[in-house]
């Protein structure tokens, strides 16, 4: 979701200095000198093997189902749902069209399909139907009848919509009528009894995740929700951000009061506030944008991922206890409430079919917050703004490690690794052909794959995309990818090679871990490539080197000499020729040196076009002329330098 337009104002360029513009315009190349945690990763763009689905439009609004360890997916769209399977390349759609109209006002006659679940054995599909919310069943490939959908689909697109089905329940952020009821409630609205919020105990919530958490007794399971709302000190305090981050419990086996006026209520809400700061930089992440939950067999080592957002749209994510989480809510006090603790503790929940005593009830609805706050640890922070975050946690070698998947606002996938040694951003996929918008990303830990979904398609990628390191091994053991390793002169999932030993090291990569002759890889020193170039005397020139790995460090060697040397963290190397003379014609190669494993990158020859046909010189002439991508790169460069220096 985006940030509102209040929070964009707070850091408007037109009150800052112009100094200070020109810097922030120049940060994307800056990335490596104020974030050095998050430098540039490799890219891997489509590669072979990867399945997609291409839709027979571009998508307004898509809602996404996978089932975990599945080859087929779901995607509802405008008037329609697509069904693909990456298995066998088989693909239905099915149209869901308006027959009438139940929009008073000028929303569009439209059927957006805007979601789709598993619930009772039987997928279920829900869409707007032109302000008449219904759901429908998918059977063996038919469209049947479904249960109805009031709280199940919203009369319109509504971006504070959330279903989350757990058994036989179903909890909704999703209004049940369209004129009535505006303020946004929690609501159980299948399987036990109804329940919803009461207004007093939400300020103007926008929903983020629903989660279940599991519990050592089954009547302690709880769900969690995550939301924003309205911060209560930021009139008081114009400094404070407007919009404050929660997360809420209720007992999954509420049953509501025993007055009339709580009886259709939850009567176990309890919230705090989420806190994400790195302590490092004091940097205070305060705007929630997605939660991923990693449950464990033992319940109090469940783990909720946040990621956050600041006022400079820069991301973190910090790691959640749920055992912290659930301690807090039974042990601290309510917050500003000075009164006689009730006999039943808010939040407590009850067996059997006791219910929560009116007493009890009062205090929870007008102090439904603790006083303790939930503090999370941040791993991870960059400059990048996140919208969406996967979490996989891996073994190797008797250690779990995890790696975040995160889909930027720009269309592509950051993998990192959680190391010893701090986070380590060692990869960008982009998952389509063209850049698009990520609207959807989908973990299936079963198969190590990913569903990346666009408005034109849906992507199976494989979390184990060994191919992306060149098959060199030293590049392969230093890319620290926890689902590679070398073996028979590959780099390769460690899943396809489970009892036999991968050369792999995720701490500190030993020199003698690779076989002497893959220590390096080409030449520098070898004759020149194809791609010789011809550049005219008292010409300017840029040669460019793109930097594959962020721990590296490069050069341009001139004649074997060095002429220019790139510190690790920037996307490209650039050398500048200022003015061609007849000195600086010759061999120039780019060298990368990674610990003990280096490699020649590329090796460009320039030449004098005299010394070629009238052809070939009037061609570089003309090219000489213009100034090229790489000219304007490095120029952009040569200034960031500058404003560093000064």
């Amino acid at each position: 979701m985006n940030p509102p337009p209040e929070r964009r104002r707070a850091a408007s360029p037109a009150r800052r200095p112009l100094g200070l513009l020109l810097l922030l315009g120049l940060l994307p190349l800056l990335r490596c000198a104020a974030f050095p945690r998050t430098a540039s990763p490799r890219i891997l763009t489509v590669a072979l093997g990867w399945k997609k689905f291409q839709f027979n439009a571009t998508e307004r609004h898509i809602a996404v189902y996978y089932e975990e360890n599945s080859s087929s997916v779901f995607v509802g769209a405008e008037n329609k749902l697509y069904f693909y399977n990456f298995s066998d390349s088989t693909s239905h759609m099915k149209r869901f069209d308006v027959s009438s109209s139940m929009c008073e006002n000028s929303e569009e006659p439209v059927n957006y399909l805007t979601f789709i679940g598993k619930y009772q054995g039987k997928v279920l599909i829900c869409g707007t139907n032109a302000c008449k919310p219904t759901c429908w069943n998918w059977v063996d490939g038919q469209i049947e009848p479904g249960i109805g959908a009031q709280s199940l689909a919203p009369f319109g697109l509504d971006k504070n919509s959330l279903v989350l089905i757990d058994g036989n329940d179903i909890y909704s952020t999703i209004r049940k009528y369209q004129y009535n009821g505006r303020i946004p409630r929690f609501r159980r609205v299948r399987g036990a009894a109804e329940l919803y919020t009461s207004d007093t105990v939400m300020k103007n919530p926008e929903f983020v995740k629903i989660a279940p958490i599991r519990q050592e007794e089954a009547y302690n399971n709880k769900i969690y929700f995550f939301f924003r709302e309205d911060n209560p000190d930021w009139p008081y305090n114009p400094l404070a951000p407007r919009k404050i981050s929660r997360v809420a419990q209720v007992c999954k086996g509420d049953k509501g009061g025993n007055g009339s006026f709580s009886a259709a209520k939850w009567t176990t809400l309890l919230k705090s506030t989420l806190v994400c700061v790195d302590s490092a930089t004091n940097r205070n992440f305060d705007w929630l944008q997605d939660v991923f939950i990693v449950e464990s067999e033992q319940w109090f080592q469940t783990k909720i991922y946040g990621l956050f957002l600041n006022e400079w749209d820069y991301s973190a994510v910090c790691v959640y206890s749920v055992s912290d989480i659930s301690q807090r809510f039974r042990t601290s006090p309510l917050k500003n409430y000075s009164g006689k603790p009730p006999a039943v503790k808010p939040g407590q929940c009850l067996q059997g079919t006791e219910k929560t005593p009116p007493e009890t009830f009062k205090v929870i609805d007008s102090y439904p917050e603790v006083a303790a706050q939930m503090n999370g640890k941040i791993i991870f922070y960059s400059k990048h703004r996140y919208q969406q975050l996967g979490v996989h946690q891996i073994r190797v070698k008797y250690k779990h490690y995890d790696v975040l998947y995160l889909a930027t606002d720009k269309g592509s996938i950051h993998k990192v690794v959680i190391l010893p040694s701090g986070p380590m951003n060692i990869l960008e996929i982009h998952p389509f052909q063209s850049q698009a918008d990520i609207l959807a990303m989908i973990l299936d830990k079963s198969k190590n794959e990913l569903i990346v979904a666009s408005a034109n398609e849906v992507v199976q990628v494989p979390m184990a995309s060994c191919g992306a390191y060149k098959n060199d091994c030293g590049s392969c053991v230093l890319s620290r990818d926890p689902y590679c390793g070398w073996i028979n002169e590959t780099c390769t999932s460690i899943n396809e090679h489970k009892n036999r030993t991968l050369l792999q090291s995720l701490r500190h990569v030993p020199e003698n871990i690779c076989p002497t002759s893959n220590n390096s890889r080409g030449d520098s020193s070898s004759l020149c490539s194809k791609e010789d170039l011809t550049v005219t005397l008292n010409a300017s020139y840029f040669l460019n080197c793109s930097q594959e790995s962020h721990y590296a460090n490069y050069t341009w060697l001139h004649n074997d000499r060095p002429v220019a040397h790139c510190n690790s963290g920037h996307r490209h190397c650039l050398h500048f020729i200022d003015q061609m003379t007849q000195e600086l014609y010759g061999k120039y190669s780019c060298v990368s040196k990674e610990d003990w494993f280096h490699q020649t990158v590329t090796t460009k020859c320039l030449k004098n076009p005299s010394q070629d046909s009238e052809s070939k010189q009037a061609r570089s002439i003309g090219m000489a002329s213009m100034p090229s991508l790489s000219f304007w790169l490095g120029l952009l460069h040569m200034i960031a330098v500058v404003f560093i220096i000064q």
